[in-house]
Protein backbone atom coordinates (compact mmCIF):
# COMPACT_ATOMS: atom_id res chain seq x y z
CA UNK A 1 0.00 0.00 0.00
CA UNK A 2 1.12 3.62 -0.54
CA UNK A 3 1.17 4.78 2.88
CA UNK A 4 1.72 1.26 5.64
CA UNK A 5 -1.24 0.72 8.09
CA UNK A 6 -0.37 1.17 12.02
CA UNK A 7 -3.39 -1.58 12.17
CA UNK A 8 -4.58 -3.98 8.93
CA UNK A 9 -6.82 -6.66 9.27
CA UNK A 10 -9.02 -8.90 7.43
CA UNK A 11 -12.55 -11.01 8.69
CA UNK A 12 -15.04 -13.07 7.26
CA UNK A 13 -18.71 -13.21 8.22
CA UNK A 14 -20.95 -15.77 7.50
CA UNK A 15 -24.59 -15.23 8.07
CA UNK A 16 -27.29 -18.84 9.03
CA UNK A 17 -27.85 -20.88 11.26
CA UNK A 18 -25.35 -21.97 13.90
CA UNK A 19 -24.37 -23.72 17.07
CA UNK A 20 -22.05 -21.77 18.72
CA UNK A 21 -20.94 -24.23 21.36
CA UNK A 22 -19.74 -26.67 19.03
CA UNK A 23 -17.07 -24.05 17.36
CA UNK A 24 -14.62 -24.72 20.47
CA UNK A 25 -10.51 -24.50 19.85
CA UNK A 26 -10.71 -28.79 20.54
CA UNK A 27 -13.24 -28.89 17.64
CA UNK A 28 -10.67 -27.06 15.37
CA UNK A 29 -8.10 -29.01 16.64
CA UNK A 30 -9.85 -32.79 16.69
CA UNK A 31 -10.94 -31.83 13.01
CA UNK A 32 -7.48 -31.61 12.13
CA UNK A 33 -8.69 -27.64 11.23
CA UNK A 34 -5.61 -25.98 13.16
CA UNK A 35 -2.48 -27.45 14.51
CA UNK A 36 -2.17 -29.63 17.89
CA UNK A 37 -0.20 -26.23 19.20
CA UNK A 38 -3.05 -24.04 18.68
CA UNK A 39 -4.71 -25.10 22.05
CA UNK A 40 -1.09 -23.52 23.93
CA UNK A 41 -1.87 -20.35 22.41
CA UNK A 42 -5.92 -20.38 23.43
CA UNK A 43 -7.32 -17.09 25.18
CA UNK A 44 -11.11 -18.33 25.56
CA UNK A 45 -13.32 -15.28 26.61
CA UNK A 46 -16.44 -17.74 26.11
CA UNK A 47 -18.18 -20.79 24.68
CA UNK A 48 -22.00 -21.13 25.29
CA UNK A 49 -24.90 -22.28 23.65
CA UNK A 50 -25.62 -18.59 22.32
CA UNK A 51 -21.99 -17.52 21.65
CA UNK A 52 -18.47 -18.95 21.86
CA UNK A 53 -15.25 -16.24 21.35
CA UNK A 54 -11.71 -17.23 21.12
CA UNK A 55 -7.96 -15.97 20.07
CA UNK A 56 -5.88 -18.83 19.08
CA UNK A 57 -2.20 -17.80 17.45
CA UNK A 58 -3.35 -15.89 14.14
CA UNK A 59 -7.21 -16.19 14.37
CA UNK A 60 -9.94 -14.52 16.31
CA UNK A 61 -13.47 -16.30 16.63
CA UNK A 62 -16.78 -14.95 17.14
CA UNK A 63 -19.71 -17.46 17.04
CA UNK A 64 -23.48 -16.22 17.63
CA UNK A 65 -26.87 -18.40 16.70
CA UNK A 66 -26.56 -16.23 13.61
CA UNK A 67 -23.03 -15.22 12.41
CA UNK A 68 -20.00 -17.06 12.51
CA UNK A 69 -17.06 -14.36 11.82
CA UNK A 70 -13.37 -15.18 11.51
CA UNK A 71 -10.70 -12.49 11.45
CA UNK A 72 -7.13 -12.24 11.32
CA UNK A 73 -4.46 -9.21 11.43
CA UNK A 74 -1.61 -11.07 10.78
CA UNK A 75 -0.39 -12.67 7.35
CA UNK A 76 -1.44 -14.81 5.49
CA UNK A 77 -4.37 -13.97 5.35
CA UNK A 78 -6.12 -16.65 2.70
CA UNK A 79 -5.69 -18.48 5.89
CA UNK A 80 -9.21 -17.44 6.85
CA UNK A 81 -10.45 -18.75 3.42
CA UNK A 82 -8.91 -21.80 3.89
CA UNK A 83 -10.48 -22.33 6.96
CA UNK A 84 -13.91 -21.31 6.22
CA UNK A 85 -14.31 -23.92 3.16
CA UNK A 86 -13.17 -26.57 4.86
CA UNK A 87 -15.35 -26.02 7.72
CA UNK A 88 -18.40 -25.41 5.45
CA UNK A 89 -17.70 -27.64 3.02
CA UNK A 90 -15.80 -30.89 4.32
CA UNK A 91 -17.18 -30.78 7.98
CA UNK A 92 -20.40 -28.59 8.30
CA UNK A 93 -21.72 -28.63 4.70
CA UNK A 94 -25.44 -29.44 5.80
CA UNK A 95 -25.74 -25.66 8.03
CA UNK A 96 -27.64 -23.04 6.82
CA UNK A 97 -25.87 -20.46 5.33
CA UNK A 98 -27.24 -17.58 3.51
CA UNK A 99 -24.88 -14.70 2.83
CA UNK A 100 -21.22 -14.07 3.95
CA UNK A 101 -19.16 -10.63 3.78
CA UNK A 102 -15.59 -10.02 3.18
CA UNK A 103 -13.87 -7.18 5.45
CA UNK A 104 -10.99 -5.34 5.12
CA UNK A 105 -10.20 -2.71 7.74
CA UNK A 106 -7.17 -0.65 8.09
CA UNK A 107 -6.00 2.29 10.17
CA UNK A 108 -3.21 4.92 8.39
CA UNK A 109 -1.32 7.72 9.31
CA UNK A 110 -0.92 11.32 7.57
CA UNK A 111 1.60 13.84 8.32
CA UNK A 112 -1.03 16.09 10.58
CA UNK A 113 -4.13 17.03 11.02
CA UNK A 114 -4.52 19.39 8.57
CA UNK A 115 -4.11 16.33 5.50
CA UNK A 116 -6.54 14.55 6.79
CA UNK A 117 -9.21 17.11 7.31
CA UNK A 118 -8.53 18.30 3.32
CA UNK A 119 -8.95 14.55 2.81
CA UNK A 120 -12.49 14.97 4.39
CA UNK A 121 -13.08 17.85 2.46
CA UNK A 122 -12.47 15.90 -0.98
CA UNK A 123 -14.62 13.13 0.38
CA UNK A 124 -17.47 15.11 1.39
CA UNK A 125 -17.13 19.30 0.30
CA UNK A 126 -18.77 21.60 3.17
CA UNK A 127 -20.11 24.06 0.32
CA UNK A 128 -23.19 22.72 -0.13
CA UNK A 129 -24.23 23.19 3.04
CA UNK A 130 -25.23 26.86 2.63
CA UNK A 131 -24.49 29.17 5.25
CA UNK A 132 -24.00 26.47 8.14
CA UNK A 133 -20.30 25.52 6.04
CA UNK A 134 -18.64 28.34 7.61
CA UNK A 135 -19.39 26.50 10.69
CA UNK A 136 -17.70 23.41 9.71
CA UNK A 137 -14.30 25.05 9.22
CA UNK A 138 -11.27 22.52 9.86
CA UNK A 139 -9.70 23.91 13.43
CA UNK A 140 -9.77 21.01 15.41
CA UNK A 141 -12.65 22.47 17.21
CA UNK A 142 -15.75 22.86 15.15
CA UNK A 143 -15.43 19.60 12.79
CA UNK A 144 -16.58 18.02 10.02
CA UNK A 145 -16.84 14.76 8.31
CA UNK A 146 -17.41 12.09 10.63
CA UNK A 147 -18.11 9.32 8.29
CA UNK A 148 -18.88 8.44 4.47
CA UNK A 149 -19.97 5.59 3.26
CA UNK A 150 -20.60 5.05 -0.49
CA UNK A 151 -22.75 1.86 -1.75
CA UNK A 152 -22.49 -0.35 -5.10
CA UNK A 153 -25.42 -2.13 -5.56
CA UNK A 154 -25.32 -5.58 -7.63
CA UNK A 155 -22.37 -5.75 -8.44
CA UNK A 156 -21.84 -7.53 -11.52
CA UNK A 157 -21.59 -11.06 -12.08
CA UNK A 158 -22.80 -11.63 -8.44
CA UNK A 159 -26.49 -12.54 -7.49
CA UNK A 160 -28.72 -9.55 -7.25
CA UNK A 161 -28.70 -8.59 -3.88
CA UNK A 162 -25.44 -8.27 -2.95
CA UNK A 163 -23.35 -4.66 -2.21
CA UNK A 164 -20.04 -3.55 -1.97
CA UNK A 165 -19.80 -0.95 1.43
CA UNK A 166 -16.56 1.66 1.82
CA UNK A 167 -16.61 3.85 4.48
CA UNK A 168 -14.00 6.40 5.24
CA UNK A 169 -13.64 8.04 8.90
CA UNK A 170 -11.25 9.59 11.18
CA UNK A 171 -9.41 6.81 13.35
CA UNK A 172 -10.02 7.10 16.89
CA UNK A 173 -6.84 4.13 17.41
CA UNK A 174 -4.39 5.79 15.99
CA UNK A 175 -3.02 9.30 15.59
CA UNK A 176 -4.63 10.35 19.15
CA UNK A 177 -7.78 10.98 17.03
CA UNK A 178 -6.26 13.69 15.35
CA UNK A 179 -3.61 12.35 12.25
CA UNK A 180 -5.50 8.82 11.26
CA UNK A 181 -7.77 7.58 9.08
CA UNK A 182 -10.20 4.58 9.26
CA UNK A 183 -11.11 2.82 5.78
CA UNK A 184 -13.60 -0.13 6.16
CA UNK A 185 -14.40 -1.98 2.76
CA UNK A 186 -17.25 -4.54 3.19
CA UNK A 187 -17.92 -6.82 0.31
CA UNK A 188 -21.89 -8.54 0.93
CA UNK A 189 -22.56 -11.55 -1.14
CA UNK A 190 -26.15 -13.56 -1.00
CA UNK A 191 -27.79 -16.46 -2.84
CA UNK A 192 -31.02 -15.83 -5.07
CA UNK A 193 -32.69 -18.86 -2.80
CA UNK A 194 -31.70 -18.99 0.53
CA UNK A 195 -34.11 -21.22 1.77
CA UNK A 196 -32.38 -24.07 -0.52
CA UNK A 197 -30.53 -26.87 0.43
CA UNK A 198 -27.93 -25.84 -1.96
CA UNK A 199 -27.26 -21.82 -0.33
CA UNK A 200 -24.42 -23.37 1.67
CA UNK A 201 -22.14 -24.88 -0.88
CA UNK A 202 -23.15 -21.77 -2.99
CA UNK A 203 -21.79 -19.57 -0.39
CA UNK A 204 -18.56 -22.00 0.12
CA UNK A 205 -17.89 -21.32 -3.65
CA UNK A 206 -18.27 -17.58 -3.53
CA UNK A 207 -16.02 -17.53 -0.77
CA UNK A 208 -13.09 -19.62 -2.93
CA UNK A 209 -13.88 -17.39 -6.08
CA UNK A 210 -14.47 -14.36 -5.06
CA UNK A 211 -12.05 -13.98 -1.23
CA UNK A 212 -8.55 -13.16 -2.98
CA UNK A 213 -10.24 -10.78 -5.88
CA UNK A 214 -12.49 -8.97 -3.47
CA UNK A 215 -9.43 -8.26 -1.09
CA UNK A 216 -7.56 -6.77 -4.06
CA UNK A 217 -9.84 -5.05 -5.40
CA UNK A 218 -10.25 -2.99 -1.63
CA UNK A 219 -6.35 -2.56 -1.46
CA UNK A 220 -7.13 -0.65 -4.76
CA UNK A 221 -9.67 1.77 -3.03
CA UNK A 222 -7.83 1.79 -0.04
CA UNK A 223 -4.57 2.44 -1.66
CA UNK A 224 -6.34 5.26 -3.73
CA UNK A 225 -8.10 6.93 -0.35
CA UNK A 226 -4.24 7.16 0.60
CA UNK A 227 -3.47 9.12 -2.86
CA UNK A 228 -5.89 11.37 -2.24
CA UNK A 229 -4.74 12.44 1.66
CA UNK A 230 -0.95 12.97 -0.08
CA UNK A 231 -1.98 15.60 -2.93
CA UNK A 232 -1.17 18.93 -2.53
Amino acid sequence: MRIEPEIAGVSLVLLGNFNPAIFTPAWFVWRGLLPDKTIDSVETNIVHPHVTQFNADWLNLHVTTDQFQIETIQSPVIRLQDLAIRVFREHLPHTPVRAMGINRRVHFPVRHADERDRLGRLLAPVNPWGDWARKLEPDGNHGGMTSLTMTQVNPEGRPLGGRINVTVEPSTQIGESRSGVFVHVNDHFIVENAESLSATNEIVNMIEEHFERSLEWADGIIDHIMALSREE
